[in-house]
């Protein structure tokens, strides 16, 4: 294994342990392998709270690669999801990885999201009855399931992450917020003539409060910093 540079980013570490694995002869590795080598590389920012030399901690890891983070090394197509939880090196990431290697940056891949694609995103949440109901009932959710619901985990694999999953939602709405108010607007719209009913600013912003309750509310699901009990995932 090949230690890291201090000023790598914790995507850039991934992309590595990744490389290390292909290195290795893994030619396809699931996400637990990416997890202990990332693991491997930088214990302090991958370990388990608390437990950082003695466990690793999988929501950490899986955060750098779930969603649409310009980091993502999914998202700029050094790492293919193959299958589900299983990944690959692409040629770009051995590519990339090799210039990270030789003190190089690696700039991610930027790809302009247009205001269609942000109303289409916000339009599928702001209409959620879980957040409509805490819109008017600041107690709701009262179970996890209710949250579950609302950010789309179908509950049937327990590979689902579910932090992953809510700073995906996260990012899309602080895009959404963003452009609002560069473009000084108080709706958010597909654009003219496009249809689709007008989303107010005010619905964005509550979705964001609505995530951030959801964290303090169920922060044994949602709370990356959360659990202070070692768990045994890798045996």
């Amino acid at each position: 294994m090949v230690t890291t540079q201090p000023k790598q980013t914790a995507s850039e570490t991934v992309l590595l342990a990744a490389d290390d694995l292909a290195s290795a002869g893994k030619d396809e590795f699931t996400e637990f392998d990416l997890t202990v080598a990332a693991w491997s590389l930088d214990r302090f920012r991958f370990g388990l709270r608390g437990y950082a030399q003695s466990y690793p901690d999988h929501k950490r890891v899986m955060m750098e690669i779930m969603g649409q983070k310009p980091s993502s090394p999914v998202v700029n197509k050094y790492l293919e999801k193959i299958r589900p939880n299983v990944y690959k090196l692409t040629p770009a990431g051995k590519t990339a990885a090799a210039k990270l290697r030789g003190g190089a940056k690696v700039k991610p891949v930027r790809r302009a999201v247009t205001v269609r694609e942000l109303y289409d995103t916000v339009a599928v949440y702001a209409g959620k009855p879980e957040f409509r109901r805490w819109q008017d009932n600041p107690e709701e959710p009262r179970d996890w399931a209710g949250a579950a619901t609302f950010l789309g985990l179908s509950g049937k694999s327990g590979h689902e992450d579910p932090v992953a999953r809510l700073e995906e939602v996260r990012g899309a709405m602080k895009a959404a917020l963003d452009w609002c108010r560069v473009e000084e607007v108080a709706f958010l719209t597909k654009g003219s003539g496009a249809g689709g009913a007008p989303i107010h600013v005010r619905d964005v912003s509550d979705l964001l409060d609505f995530l951030t309750a959801l964290t303090y509310r169920f922060p044994e699901h949602l709370d990356v910093e959360a659990g202070a009990k070692p768990k045994k995932r890798f045996s």
